[in-house]
């Protein structure tokens, strides 16, 4: 397999609806892998669970378009999350961690976001869409599960957006590419996950976790190479979950 080198070609906008939806009209236009959409804002952002994604234009906004090999797609949102915690290691010393599936988290507060959209057009396609709080404020918005928190606030600096956006780029690139030819390590990034060997409460649809409660504690064992999640309960039984299953 040749090498897939990701920011060849780079689309900056100011506002879009989503770097997202411009990412689909590339792809409808024979768009070279590895391309990257950047927007300073967005007026129709969204993240998993059809969440909204609100912006002050003080963040990293882009999308990556890829054309990875099927049996790995479910892996690809995950890998995304490493390959920005090591980006943001460059900033930050400590407390980084993988919300599985899609999540990154500082401190137990959440910092990026990622979406993965995929599309069958002459070839697969999967859009990686990737938010990260980077010099916003969040002193206000404290009020979820996992509070939100941006780069600035955690370093007590500002920095430039793309120089974040290029680190990433860089990381996910090396690691997009060890993956595409199986020399990704899973061990490495299980190793990276939020609630590692951690009791934890999960929000489930999984019938055989539990037929009597929806909020159930399970221990987190580590990642699968199909991108599932090894679990077990207080019987020490193990399930795989993917992520249509389980909330963390």
């Amino acid at each position: 397999m040749n090498k897939i080198y990701l920011g060849k070609k780079i689309y900056i906008f100011e506002k879009v609806t989503s770097t997202m939806d411009v990412s689909k009209i590339l792809i409808n236009n024979q768009v070279d892998e590895g391309t990257v959409v950047i927007s300073k804002f967005q007026t129709n952002g969204r993240g998993s669970n059809k969440r909204e994604w609100h912006s002050e234009g003080k963040d990293a906004l882009f999308s990556i378009i890829l054309k990875p090999n099927k049996k790995y797609i479910n892996l690809l949102s995950v890998l995304t999350a490493f390959s920005i915690s090591k980006a943001l290691e460059k900033f930050i010393n400590t407390g980084i961690k993988i919300k599985w599936p899609n999540d990154v988290l500082v401190r137990g507060k959440k910092i990026s976001g990622i979406l993965i959209e995929n599309y069958i057009k002459d070839e697969n396609y999967s859009v990686i869409g990737i938010g990260i709080n980077v010099n916003s404020d969040h002193s206000r918005n404290n009020s979820f599960i996992y509070p939100s928190v941006s780069l600035k606030e955690i370093i007590k600096r500002e920095i430039s957006t793309y120089e974040l956006i290029n680190e990433i780029i860089l990381a996910l690139e090396t690691d997009y590419n060890d993956f595409m030819t199986g020399g990704i390590n899973i061990s490495e990034i299980s190793n990276k996950l939020y609630g590692l060997n951690q009791n934890l409460t999960f929000r489930t649809n999984y019938k055989a976790l539990d037929k009597k409660s929806k909020n159930t504690k399970y221990k987190i064992l580590k990642l699968n190479h199909d991108g599932t999640l090894l679990v077990s309960d207080n019987k020490c039984n193990k399930l795989s979950l993917n992520a249509s299953e389980i909330v963390i």
